[in-house]
């Protein structure tokens, strides 16, 4: 099992201190990836429906101050030495794909290959409308697959081309070309059956949020029967959870890992069971920063995570 950790880059308190201390320590443990969120704007009121949970819970006051994931993340490869660098998960078709394609390119170039390409589809008509991406919203899951596919070929022709529904690129070059071979890895988050059935034709690999065990293992086997259909090896991807660590806290929703340290390893060893490869942890939604600090210490130490020093 690896272990990671969802940096919180969001919220009144987050500042450049907590979120470098945060990231070199996350580093310094051995944690294998630190992933940032992404909302570019806030509405001050929507009607959509919130994909993870309660909307109650989901306002402007509780994210404001939501640092840029892609600005974040330079930030963050500066300080760090070994620990991944992704997105849980970048809203894609918000976006204009070329320049997006460059800057995964070059993130991936200038950490050393460290980048991983979490992506999604979105959920916030009001968002999509305020960076002038409101025509693509209802269109927003093909356009994420036609923004896969122009990084891909971005990434790995020395000239690249595409017409598809809703761009058209080329005949372009695109350098620098990541470090990692053939590109770096793509995971896809989403716990809908459109999202599983991106992973089985597009993904490297599958990032569920707040999914218990059992959820998990009922999405697992559909998931493998879903990239048998599509022609391809499912032992290839990768599966990944984010939930909400409460190490020595009682849970508050069926997905999160609380209690002793033994009952938290005996939750995870279920989650492993039901085919999950990494679990990233929000420490912050239990103790904020820099009471997390602690927790990922704890936590490092508990399922004996090898340190970088």
């Amino acid at each position: 099992m690896r272990y990671s950790v969802l940096l919180s880059n969001r919220g009144p308190a987050t500042t450049s201190t907590s979120i470098s201390a945060t990231a070199v320590a996350v580093d310094r443990l051995g944690y294998d990836t630190v992933w940032l969120s992404d909302h570019v704007v806030i509405p001050e009121h929507t009607d959509a429906e919130y994909p993870y949970g309660s909307l109650g819970g989901w306002n402007p006051d509780q994210r404001q101050t939501f640092y840029e994931p892609f600005t974040t993340l330079s930030y963050i490869a500066g300080a760090t030495r070994g620990v991944r660098l992704g997105t849980s998960v970048l809203v894609a078709p918000q976006r204009e794909p070329v320049t997006l394609g460059k800057m995964w390119a070059t993130l991936d170039a200038l950490s050393g290959g460290r980048v991983v390409v979490g992506i999604g589809v979105g959920w916030l008509r009001e968002e999509f409308e305020a960076v002038g991406a409101g025509r693509l919203f209802a269109h927003r899951g093909s356009a994420t697959d036609e923004c896969i596919a122009i990084w891909k070929n971005l990434w790995t022709e020395r000239t690249s081309t595409f017409a598809g529904r809703f761009y058209t690129v080329g005949p372009v070059r695109c350098f620098p070309k990541p470090v990692q071979r053939p590109h770096p890895p793509i995971i896809i988050g989403g716990n809908t059956p459109p999202a599983l059935r991106r992973v089985a034709r597009l993904g490297d690999g599958w990032h569920a949020a707040g999914l218990t065990a059992a959820e998990m293992r009922a999405k697992v086997a559909e998931l493998r029967t879903l990239t048998a259909e599509a022609g391809r090896r499912f032992e290839d991807l990768q599966i990944s959870v984010r939930v909400v660590l409460r190490l020595g806290e009682v849970a508050r929703n069926a997905a999160d890992l609380a209690g002793t340290p033994q009952e938290v390893q005996t939750q995870i060893a279920a989650l492993e069971e039901a085919g999950v490869h990494e679990v990233t942890l929000d420490f912050s939604a239990a103790r904020p920063w820099p009471h997390d600090l602690e927790a990922m210490e704890r936590f490092a130490s508990a399922v004996g995570l090898p340190a970088r020093g």
